[in-house]
């Protein structure tokens, strides 16, 4: 009887130290990821500059379990900084094919969109059972 009170509270203890990876927001924590590599484009559409010589400032929202952007659109040869923020949990953004990888709330990637096509972007941490889903695509024009 023991033994099995013992193994339901190791497993519920288990479970909330699980469970409290993905929730909260840890809005004191920044950092710099700074990378050479693709672009996107920003929640509301509006990228600033356009073509070789323009610039992306690109805000990238994450909650469980979803990004607010499937698909994020720059032009070839842009420069592109992108922040996440994590609105619910704790989350990364990841584009494997320019070496971008955000670990931090509030951190930031720069990089230049030198490769046209699509390019997947992920969250680079697990954050619970939905994770798989928070996927998206950079398109490169």
């Amino acid at each position: 009887m023991k033994l099995r009170l013992l193994i339901i509270t190791a497993a519920v203890v288990m479970a909330a130290v699980g469970l409290a990876g993905c929730g909260g927001n840890d809005n004191n924590n920044t950092g710099n990821n700074t990378n050479n590599g693709a672009t996107t484009g920003n929640n509301a559409g509006t990228n600033t500059g356009a073509g070789n010589s323009g610039g992306n400032t690109i805000t990238v929202k994450a909650s469980n379990f979803k990004f607010d952007q499937e698909e994020i659109h720059v032009k070839q040869g842009d420069k592109v900084k992108i922040t996440l923020q994590d609105e619910e949990g704790v989350h990364g953004f990841a584009i494997d094919d320019f070496d971008v990888d955000i670990k931090e709330n509030n951190g930031t990637a720069e990089f230049t969109a030198d490769k046209a096509g699509e390019h997947a972007f992920h969250c680079s941490i697990m954050c619970g059972s939905g994770h798989a889903k928070m996927v998206g695509k950079l398109i490169v024009d």
